[in-house]
This record gives C-alpha cells, structure tokens and sequence, in this order.
C-alpha cells in the first residue's frame, strides 16, 4: 500500500478551484455540492488504493460493511472541501461553530490531525467571535500550499493567513513562527501524516491493531517553539462543527521526555477522535 503521499493529486488545482468559486457564484451551494458528490464517487470507483486503504481501516474498527463505511467518508470528504472553500469566500457563519468552553488562548502551536475539517477555523478565528483577532500561520505539503496561496490571491476578501511549505522549515523560519506565537498569533500544522521529504524521521505506534507512522517533525517543531501547544479537532455534526480541544501539560524538565510525553498525549487524542468521528477520518494513505 502506497503512502498518502505517494498518491497522484486529485480534485485539486488553481484551475478546478476558480471553475468552483465562479459556479458557486454564479449558481449557489447545491451545485456544488452535487458535483462533489460525483467526484467523490468517480474517485472512489477509480482509485483503488485509496478505496482499498478506506476499506481496511473501517474492517480494524469492526465495521460491518466496511466498504460502504469508505464511501460514507469519501462523501463526507468531498462535502468537508466545499465547506473548506465555502469558508475561504468568507461564506460559512461563524455562529455554525461550538466552540470548547474554555477559551482558546492567542499564542498557541496547534497539533491539528485529519478528522474533521480544522481548515474551517482559519477564517473563524478572524471572525468577529473572536474580540482580538490575529494572522493565522498554516503548514502544509509543498504542492498544496502554493495550490492555496494562489487561489487565496483570487479572492475578494483579504483573509490574514501565511501559508508555509512544510517540507522547507528553515532557521529563519523557526525564529519567524517563534516571534509570531509571542506575538498572540496562531500555527497549525498536522501531526498525523509523514511528509514525503521527511519519511525517516517517523515513530511507529500500534494503531488499532496496526502499525502506523506519525512524522516526528511536527512535535519536535511545537516544542522547539517555547510556546503553548494544543491539540485540535473540528468535526461536523448535522449543520455545525463543533471544535476540541486539548492542552498539552508537561513538567518533564528533559526534551526527550517530553517529546515522549507529547507522542503519547496526541496519540490518545487522536485515537480518541478517529473512535468517535471514523466517517470523517480523512488520512487516505499508509
């Protein structure tokens, strides 16, 4: 089975993204999301190793019909980009949102994993629910972040975020997101999948029932940083997302063993969100 991220691209594109953006403009919701309902059923029959991958995770949970469980998410999916772009317009209403009950502190290195849809929160958190609104600083795949930064530059609202190639972290860069989260900014940047540039600095986990990889990188980089460091989920139930959050705690004076400390902690919130949100677990590789 091929990593995530050994699997061609599909659905994306500056192209696809403005063909999108000019039908919804013009037509409204619906069509959009019929036409997401057809991509995601194209691909699903078309890609076997996604399907094949979807298949296998929901037979380790116990589904009963596991595939039919991998067509649910490939839907749920499909919806969750039309949300995601909805909210890139500036179109998704911020009092759709159930927020946790404490208060989400500016300065925070969010761990953010691939259940639900956390992209959603970047226009959020400069909505008007929030009194002090600050930039918000996203890590992404190399190919995918100049996908985002160039259809970002089509649109009529100017949103404050700084799209980063995760692959190209440097020491300028780390002095840059430093000062940024002292600043009252936020980061977010996945922990659950292994960049294609760093495949050998992983850790392995059983994860239900199998082996699993998980990119080193990302909590060593949060910690680096000095700074509050939070887990994060935002998952969709009927209309709403609804947000989790967990902050991480450590009095381990020693980096590596709170680096140990940190694998540990995501891992359990992870598994902890995968079993109660599994049709919106979107990690489609090894």
């Amino acid at each position: 089975m091929p990593k995530w991220f050994q699997m061609p691209e599909v659905g994306a594109g500056k192209k696809r993204l403005i063909l999108t953006k000019n039908i919804y403009q013009i037509f409204g919701e619906v069509p959009v999301r019929v036409i997401a309902f057809f991509v995601a059923l194209t691909v699903f029959v078309k890609s076997k190793d996604r399907r094949e991958f979807a298949k296998n995770f929901y037979e380790s949970l116990g589904k009963k019909h596991p595939l039919i469980s991998a067509f649910y998410m490939f839907v749920n999916y499909a919806n969750s980009l039309v949300d995601k772009f909805i909210s890139c317009l500036g179109r998704l209403n911020p009092d759709n949102f159930i927020l946790p009950e404490e208060e989400i502190p500016q300065g925070t290195f969010f761990i953010t994993t691939h259940v639900g849809n956390v992209e959603v929160l970047r226009t959020l958190f400069q909505s008007d629910k929030f009194t002090n609104p600050k930039r918000v600083n996203v890590f992404l795949q190399g190919n995918a972040c100049e996908i985002f930064n160039n259809f970002l530059k089509t649109l009529e609202i100017k949103l404050d975020i700084e799209v980063f190639p995760v692959e190209e972290i440097s020491a300028d860069t780390s002095i840059l997101i430093s000062e940024r989260l002292k600043s009252g900014e936020l980061v977010f940047m996945a922990g659950d999948r292994v960049s294609a540039q760093n495949e050998n600095k992983t850790y392995t986990v059983d994860f239900f029932g199998k082996k699993a990889e998980f990119p080193l990188g990302t909590l060593k980089f949060a910690l680096m940083m000095d700074a509050p460091v939070s887990f994060i989920v935002c998952v969709k139930e009927g209309k709403n997302y609804k947000v989790f959050t967990q902050k991480f705690v450590s009095e381990s004076e020693t980096r590596s063993e709170k680096l140990k400390l940190l694998q540990e902690a995501y891992l359990k919130f992870l598994k902890q969100y995968v079993s109660k949100y599994p049709l919106q677990f979107y990690n489609f590789g090894g």
